[in-house]
């Protein structure tokens, strides 16, 4: 396959993802289908924008409304499941507790995807670690930071579990493998891909998280 038409198809998989998301963090703050489509967009391609923007080219995501398209689709289809569900009252606290779950693995899938396609970026420009694992977490941690901040939330990256960080060494390792030492693109790519996801999910459930200031006071 044509790694140009490879990375197409994990663009609208990590779109869908992030869009889900965005939508399921838009329902806890009981949003409506305004909100939570716009909460949808950010996340989706909110990454995507702030890294063409720094690398002073025109967002693709605007150039190609493609994804905002599907997005706006996502949230709507899921509005349309989540309030269907919510007739029905017996089973809507484990209903909850699944859309809870569901969220961090959609989350989960847009990180790993997303900061993969951010690492790629600039390839053909000869990168180096540190600029392509900084482009990876921007890609991929940038549109749940201006999500967290629409919705007037200290950004998660910020505070809470292995985020970013994991965003910036997937980013790192992949470049590093893939363009530096030419291994075949798409196999890293899903190689990688699948190793980041196991760990995101390793890291979800034994809460892990970086040292913080939750048990620290200031004098």
């Amino acid at each position: 396959m044509d790694f140009d038409l490879f990375l197409m198809i994990c663009n609208y998989i990590g779109t869908i993802a992030f869009a889900a998301s965005g939508a399921i963090k838009g329902f806890g703050k009981r949003l409506d289908i305004f909100g939570i489509s716009l909460l949808a967009i950010v996340t989706a391609v909110g990454g995507g924008i702030l890294r063409d923007s720094i690398i002073s080219r025109f967002p693709s995501s605007l150039a190609d409304p493609s994804p905002i398209y599907v997005s706006i689709l996502v949230a709507v289809i899921m509005y349309v499941f989540v309030t269907s569900k919510q007739a029905n009252a017996s089973h809507e606290k484990k209903f909850y507790k699944w859309l809870r779950e569901a969220y961090l693995i959609f989350d989960s899938i847009g990180l790993i995807i997303f900061s993969l396609i951010g690492a790629t970026a600039l390839a053909d420009s000869k990168l180096n670690l540190m600029s392509a694992g900084i482009l990876a977490c921007l890609t991929g941690a940038g549109g749940g930071i201006i999500r967290d901040l629409l919705i007037n939330e200290v950004p998660s990256v910020l505070k809470e579990d292995i985020y970013a960080l994991l965003s910036f060494v997937i980013g790192v390792i992949y470049y590093w493998l893939a363009f530096v030492l030419h291994f075949p693109r798409i196999t890293v790519f899903i190689i990688v891909s699948i190793v980041g996801f196991v760990i995101r999910l390793f890291i979800i459930k034994f809460r892990l998280s970086l040292p913080n200031m939750d048990k620290r006071t200031l004098n």
